[in-house]
């Protein structure tokens, strides 16, 4: 790293340690026009300030930044995009209690400000719910730009989010992290301790600051003692950061907490709630929720490095149709590209491509490629011809690239060059890369120099996305897979800067001002890189996707990251990076997910069996006649991993082509194929809870796959066995149960087991899932431990008593059925008959953007009850909320489970149904009717999509 601004470990970055000042005593306090923005001056000469801003009844923002006279004039952050958390109607008042406190009351809150010495106490009524750490609170360094928040961890309490992170732990209680954007292939890159995916401290590819604190209800006689309650804090800064819960590192933590940076302001954000759910609403409003993704994202989707040629590209796809495993997406790498000019594609690997794409379409696959920022200066083709490059030419044209200025060293005339190593090629990929060339051994590096672009500046951003215009436009590009967004360098490096592969810090760059009032850019400020790492790839990610959305504006466009920071959700998913085919990075896949959910990303999921070779590759691979041989995941590790990607929001089997021979579930020996469809067809069936629990994120901030803690808050039992039922157990959606198996049992040495405990939350009955194709067992008391042992066709999965399920039918793609009707599946249990209690089911086209635009979608509720009056009647009330969308199905089903007897009589709306008798004849049938399957203990409903509000009865 550069010397001026060196990487630093979390140890070394020591704010509980002394040499760090504190605020002190405040000399005066003002407040503004609002009413909500208090202004505290403070310091050698009154030099220094600091303001606390209410945002709304239960959050407020506290900025410092720690240069003498700042200015709070202009703002900066890639990741906010609205602080209104409530102000409409907001009646802040303060008193003075005394000349050493201010209180500030938000109706909700009261924001106890200490004047002498400064420091915050946050009261939900009489109970305390945050606080300074005593003598702490807001440190800083003088002259320097070294800034931190301490905080006291309540005991009992428990810590969750802080984005992408290593560990097989979802609470991160007791460890230290940093926050930086890297390469970290197969996360063996810098840390404290042993490299590898069970260390959390080190730095990954995504930066997303945000910490959760969660607090059961808290017993009398103590400090927070009261009702139970959540908090968050986010640091908005764009620098390396850190956070430390309470882990004695270098110093005495227990019972505190803190964030902080190495450079520019403390700029937080505190946040309040009685649950976590309160906290992710607020925490989403402020960086933004993206509109509904197309419908194929959710599907499966399959990529590697090294679909090099058509031909390989065109085996894998028409292999996925004759093994009928469904797939939605097909991802290829730079293998696409014209000797790794970024935009473009290569119709000598390729040939034909548009017409390879339109064939692709029609057999379902949605086509991406890789797009990484660097633009190379390789003035030779695929061809070895010196050739324009239409695309770098239109960025050197807009004086769009980053200059190689450095801090305080004057402006340089000439582009920053670094570059990107893609691996070696071993003589399995016969193309040419001029002017690299084999070595003795008959291998390649394979490098790319190039520039890269100033994503700080709008222009740039605007003339970066029209550069997407030939692959959208004419080659048929359907998504972008967005790629080194670090950025990834470590081509022309010195060994000093090697570790981290990325911009040298003292690059600089440029920092849009915007006037808050009014959403205008006043000035650009250009700063080294050390202060604007972690925000690169958001300026990144928003000028791609402005860029997709001008060119394709009447369809819904879909990217997938591999690293992002704060408010990346409003333009991309994001898959967890390089991992390794192990049984730990299966282990961490959860955890992992499950944080990123909680801080406000709701598409994400890891590279399924391992992008790169582990100790779960089962031989060495090696060229054999010009192809790869070995290198192949374990078969057990990869069906387990297939297993677990079917339930996370994101579901791609993506690895590196060039040192596995294969990684495709159809290309392994039954009983592979066999339990990875079933698994694979199990999620395609489910599409339509993922795309509601999609659209319940962009109302609430509430994640698609979710930890045990939201889907039962008032159970603490969820917490015991050591956490291992939140580590290792998920909600999909609100009502369904997945604990997988994560540890290697039959392939084990010796074997084992594939047995586990898994817990059924407290407070709801439960039911094992059957699938519709067994009728359903007893049901199961909430708050038992059941011991479950599953082998590789079986996941255990449960659901709660009551639930509501919408099923559609099978399809080997997104859209392959010009009508799917759903099956509406009904669980017995609790009556939900009310608004919060029903079941939101969304619909709209999937693919076009006249949801958001026009509001073509249906939004319907759907309610079930039990009536016991004279004998036993099930109810099911459809009523539409929005209603401008007709879906293409004509009708659906209604599925009342648990029907141990024929019902004596359905009706709907009052009016009788005929009994058909059979599934045949219901399918059929050109009107509404029933038939109970009596091997399956299900009454079976037809009713024709034709009124907006209908009630089905069926009276047992």
């Amino acid at each position: 790293m550069s010397a001026n601004f060196p990487f630093v470990y979390p140890s070394q970055f020591t704010p509980n340690n002394p040499g760090w000042s504190t605020i002190g005593n405040i000399a005066s306090w003002s407040v503004d026009s609002t009413g909500r923005r208090f202004t505290f001056v403070f310091g050698a000469g009154n030099a220094y300030s600091l303001y606390i801003e209410v945002l709304g009844p239960t959050a407020y923002r506290l900025r410092f930044n720690p240069t003498p006279g700042a200015s709070y004039a202009t703002e900066t952050s890639t990741a906010v995009v609205s602080r209104d958390l409530g102000v409409s109607g907001l009646q802040v008042t303060y008193t003075q209690p005394s000349s050493t406190q201010l209180a500030i009351n938000t109706g909700t809150l009261t924001i106890q400000v200490g004047l002498a010495p400064f420091y915050v106490q946050v009261y939900r009524g009489s109970q305390l719910i945050n606080q300074d750490a005593p003598g702490q609170g807001v440190l800083y360094i003088p002259g320097q730009q070294v800034i931190a928040i301490m905080k006291t961890a309540p005991s009992g309490a428990n810590y969750y989010g802080l984005g992408e992170k290593a560990g097989a732990a979802l609470q991160k209680n007791n460890y230290t992290f940093t926050f930086f954007n890297f390469d970290n292939y197969t996360y063996n890159g810098p840390s404290e301790g042993s490299p590898g995916p069970l260390n959390p401290t080190e730095p990954l590819y995504c930066s997303i600051p945000v910490l959760i604190e969660n607090n059961p209800m808290l017993t009398s006689g103590r400090p927070f003692a009261g009702p139970a309650y959540a908090t968050g804090l986010f640091l908005d800064n764009p620098a390396q950061t850190y956070a430390n819960v309470s882990a004695n590192d270098y110093s005495d933590m227990g019972g505190k907490y803190y964030l902080g940076s190495l450079y520019n302001e403390l700029d937080t954000y505190f946040f309040a709630g009685d649950g976590i759910a309160d906290i992710l609403r607020q925490y989403t409003t402020l960086t933004g929720r993206a509109p509904m993704p197309p419908r194929y994202a959710f599907g499966f989707h399959q990529g590697a490095y090294g679909y090099f040629d058509r031909y390989k590209l065109a085996a894998a796809a028409n292999s996925y149709r004759a093994a009928r495993i469904p797939c939605d997406g097909l991802h290829i790498d730079v293998d696409f590209q014209d000797n790794y000019r970024t935009f473009t594609h290569s119709e000598m690997k390729f040939p034909n491509t548009k017409e390879l794409f339109d064939d692709l379409h029609l057999i379902g696959f949605k086509m991406s490629t890789n797009i990484t920022p660097v633009i190379t200066t390789n003035v030779l083709n695929q061809e070895g011809v010196k050739a324009p490059y239409v695309q770098r030419d239109a960025l050197v044209a807009a004086n769009a690239l980053i200059y190689n200025t450095r801090y305080q060293s004057g402006e340089d005339p000439n582009p920053y060059q670094g570059g990107v190593n893609y691996g070696i090629n071993y003589g399995n990929n016969p193309y040419p890369y001029p002017p690299l060339q084999p070595n003795n051994q008959g291998q390649t590096p394979l490098t790319a120099p190039g520039n890269y672009p100033d994503f700080g500046l709008a222009q740039v951003r605007t003339v970066w996305g029209q550069q997407y215009q030939d692959l959208i436009q004419n080659v048929g590009l359907d998504m972008i897979w967005q790629d080194m967004t670090c950025p990834a360098i470590d081509a022309n490096l010195p060994p000093s800067q090697q570790y981290y592969k990325t911009f040298p810090q003292d690059l600089m760059m440029a920092q849009e001002q915007v006037n808050p009032a009014t959403g205008a850019v006043v000035s650009v400020n250009y700063l080294p890189n050390a202060q604007l790492h972690n925000s690169y790839v958001n300026n990144l990610l928003h000028a791609t996707w402005d860029g997709i959305n001008q060119l394709a504006p009447q369809r819904r466009n879909f990217i997938i990251a591999r690293g992002g920071y704060a408010g990346m959700q409003r333009y991309a998913g994001l898959w967890t990076g390089d991992s390794a085919s192990s049984w730990d990075f299966l282990n961490i896949n959860l955890p992992e997910v499950l944080n990123l959910g909680l801080s406000g990303v709701p598409i994400s999921g890891c590279d399924i069996g391992g992008f790169a070779t582990g100790s779960g590759t089962t031989s060495q691979s090696g060229i054999v006649g010009g192809t790869i041989v070995g290198g192949i995941t374990n078969y057990e590790l990869f069906t387990r991993w297939m297993q677990l990607g079917s339930f996370l929001p994101w579901f791609r089997n993506h690895y590196d082509g060039y040192n596995k021979q294969f990684q495709e579930a159809f290309a392994y020996g039954e009983p592979v194929p066999t339990n990875c469809r079933t698994y694979v067809e199990l999620r395609y069936c489910m599409l339509q809870i993922y795309y509601d629990a999609m659209y319940k994120w962009t109302q609430t901030g509430l994640p698609i796959c979710r930890p045990l803690f939201l889907g039962a808050p008032q159970d603490g039992a969820v917490y015991g066995n050591n956490n291992y039922y939140i580590n290792s157990q998920l909600f999909v959606g609100d009502d369904f149960l997945v604990a997988p198996i994560l540890f290697q049992a039959e392939t084990a040495s010796p074997p084992i087991s594939p047995t586990r405990d898994l817990y059924l939350p407290a407070g709801s009955n439960w039911y094992a899932f059957q699938n519709n194709e067994a009728p359903l067992l007893g049901a199961v008391q909430g708050g038992t431990v059941i011991s479950y042992t599953a082998g590789l066709d079986l996941v255990p999965i449960y659901v709660r008593a009551g639930a509501i399920l919408p099923f559609q039918e099978l399809e080997q793609w997104v859209g392959q059925l010009a009508e799917n009707p759903l099956t509406i599946n009904c669980y017995p249990g609790p009556d939900r008959w009310t608004d919060g209690q029903a079941y939101q089911l969304y619909q709209d086209d999937g693919i076009t953007q006249n949801a958001a635009n026009n509001g073509e979608y249906r939004l319907s509720r759907i309610y079930q009850q039990t009536l016991t009056n004279s004998g036993t009647t099930r109810q099911i009330r459809i009523a539409r909320v929005n209603d401008n969308y007709a879906p293409p199905a004509p009708f659906n089903y209604i599925a009342i489970l648990g029907s141990i007897t024929s019902a004596n009589q359905v009706n709907r709306d009052g009016t009788v149904l005929p009994n058909v008798g059979d599934p045949a004849s219901l399918q059929s049938s050109p009107a509404d009717c029933w038939y109970w399957n009596q091997s399956l203990n299900i009454v079976f409903v037809k009713i024709y999509d034709n009124r907006a509000d209908t009630t089905v009865s069926a009276a047992y």
